[in-house]
Order: C-alpha cells, then structure tokens, then sequence
C-alpha cells in the first residue's frame, strides 16, 4: 500500500492529473489514486448504511 502511495504522491507531485478521468497517471499511464480519499469515502459510505439500518429497525 505504502509503495501506491508513493507512487501517488509523486504522480500528484509532478502535475500528471487527467481531467477526463479525474485522477493522477504514472508516466505509463497507469492510474494512481489517494488511499487516505478512498477509505475515508468507505468510511462514509459504511456509517450512511449502518444509519440507514438503524432508523429502518426503528420503524
């Protein structure tokens, strides 16, 4: 993981950012994201259902 990171970073560093896929490319091409971003979207994502579950056993 630390090693995508990196690799991100350095992605983000060097201005490599594709606006029709919004995201950062390596210098192949390949497509590196922000772990810290996709796992805080989990996090949202996973507290929005366990929410959603709570008021639909209260009803």
């Amino acid at each position: 993981m630390k090693k995508i990171y990196n690799a991100y970073k350095e992605a983000k560093k060097a201005k490599r950012w594709d606006p029709n896929l919004e995201c950062y490319l390596d210098p192949k091409g390949n497509i590196y994201i922000d772990l810290k971003s996709v796992e805080e979207q989990i996090n949202i994502d996973v507290e929005r259902r366990a929410e959603k579950d709570r008021r639909r056993e209260k009803s």
